[in-house]
């Protein structure tokens, strides 16, 4: 892959405005992006995902996760799956019997464990146990946070889907850098109480600012302007998204929308009016560089209703903050890749079907990949850039699938769409009072087959080898 420098454009800006992101300034060029690069396609026949993840809860003392099996393809005799805190280190595994078709609940009884310590951003990987070295068959980064609607000094552990990084990237939800950014904005060069001020905007919040603040005490913040690589990501669907299981006289639909830009759909005509729906989503993903100096923080003791039946008490920071513009300018390289298939079958007369997958990546609001294809076509493009700013730059992928079918007996028609995505962001910065050195982020989603999986998975690391970083996606 090939990428093209800003570098040189960027002593076009004037000084006042370089707190602004390149790609905001840059109508008609500051953002450049090679053309799109077609990858390998996907293979004929796909069968989706060996396994898919469907639920994540805590309950009963335990981390439950459900796990649905293809009815389409062949499984291994037996799967483990293994739980990651957010030091790579294993805490927990369990074994799991697949059954073609079926949903398996199993529970995790050590994961999670202290991840004020081990940290707060955790993944659950689902291996062949006779062949736990190879390929994953379903991987899952997730956030841990707290919930504390109850008050300040009691809350409960969460867990949610998320991104994933490496260890030195702070990770939040949209929602919450949103109501940190309007209060830094409001209150330049002012002192800003950030946990009384989430906890009085927006209380829903204040047990992610906690996991939050715990989470930034780590480095350094007593500089003049110092600096701290944040993951910011959201998807729609959320959470792990949803089923679709519909049947009636007019047909039957199936398939899985979510997390985020993947979906699975399918179309079975039942009569001559046939039956046909749409599916969206969105992945997105923004690396940024947040700049604050704390000028003040304490400890204030937070009780923990642990799920595992234990109360413990965890002292939390609670800073007061001045946030700054860092004189630094940081690099943020992009790698995004977008695949779709559709496939139909019908006889005539008195029947019909239609597919469609469209998808869209941008880089900070600019589309580098548009792809389109219906009936039986399908694509696989891969796209980057490289622009420079002292706040963050953001990925984002966009997908749309249709699917109509019609038939009257003896006839028959139906019609499938697949797709996948994945977003990759290497960020390097040197800064007087930090970050110096490099940051990844990433996510990907496929609904394609183990074969793109694996793609996408290599995708990914061989971008961040550029850079000397190991991933494991």
């Amino acid at each position: 892959m090939s990428y093209r420098s800003v570098r040189g454009l960027l002593d076009l800006v004037s000084l006042p405005l370089r707190s602004l992101p390149l790609s905001v300034l840059a109508l008609g060029g500051l953002l450049l992006a090679p053309s799109a690069r077609a990858a390998a396609e996907p293979g004929e026949g796909e069968e989706g995902p060996v396994a898919t993840i469907t639920s994540l809860k805590l309950e009963e003392g335990a981390l439950r996760v459900g796990i649905l099996w293809s009815d389409k393809q062949a499984l291994p005799e037996g799967a483990k799956l293994v739980s990651y805190d957010g030091k790579d280190s294993a805490n927990d595994s369990v074994e799991v019997s697949p059954q073609p078709g079926k949903e398996s609940e199993v529970k995790l009884e050590k994961a999670l464990l202290r991840p004020w310590e081990t940290g707060w951003n955790q993944r659950l990987v689902l291996v062949d146990t006779k062949d736990p070295k190879a390929e994953p068959l379903a991987t899952l980064p997730i956030t841990v946070n707290l919930d504390c609607t109850d008050g300040d000094d009691k809350c409960t552990l969460t867990v949610a889907p998320g991104a994933a990084s490496n260890s030195d990237v702070v990770h939040l939800s949209a929602e919450l850098d949103e109501v940190i950014t309007k209060l830094e904005e409001s209150n330049p060069d002012k002192e800003i109480d950030l946990i009384e001020a989430v906890k009085a905007n927006n209380p829903r919040l204040l047990g992610e600012a906690l996991a939050y603040t715990h989470a930034m005490s780590k480095y350094m913040l007593s500089g003049p302007c110092t600096c701290v690589w944040q993951a910011v990501y959201t998807h729609s669907p959320a959470f792990l998204g949803y089923g679709i299981n519909f049947t009636n006289a007019s047909g039957t639909l199936a398939g899985w929308n979510g997390p985020g830009a993947k979906h699975s759909l399918v179309a079975i005509g039942g009569n001559a009016s046939g039956i046909a729906t749409s599916v969206t989503g969105i992945s997105q993903v923004r690396l940024k560089l947040n700049c604050t100096k704390w000028v003040f923080y304490y400890y204030k003791d937070i009780i923990l209703n642990w799920p595992w039946g234990k109360v413990i008490v965890i002292p939390f920071p609670f800073p007061r903050l001045v946030p700054c513009i860092s004189s630094c300018t940081a690099r943020f390289d992009h790698q995004g890749r977008v695949s779709g298939s559709t496939f139909v079958t019908y006889t005539s007369p008195g029947s019909s079907a239609t597919a469609k997958e469209q998808a869209v990546y941008r880089v900070d609001g600019t589309p580098l990949l548009t792809p389109s294809v219906s009936q039986g076509g399908s694509f696989n493009q891969i796209n980057g850039a490289t622009v420079f700013s002292n706040i963050g730059s953001t990925g984002r992928v966009d997908s749309y699938g249709y699917v109509q079918a019609a038939a009257t007996f003896p006839y028959f028609a139906s019609a499938s769409v697949a797709n996948g995505h994945s977003i990759a962001i290497h960020g390097y910065a040197r800064c007087p009072y930090g970050p110096n050195g490099h940051a990844a982020v990433w996510t990907y989603g496929t609904s394609q087959g183990i074969p793109q999986t694996n793609s996408l998975r290599s995708s990914i690391q061989n971008f961040f080898l550029q850079w000397g970083i190991l991933t494991l996606p």
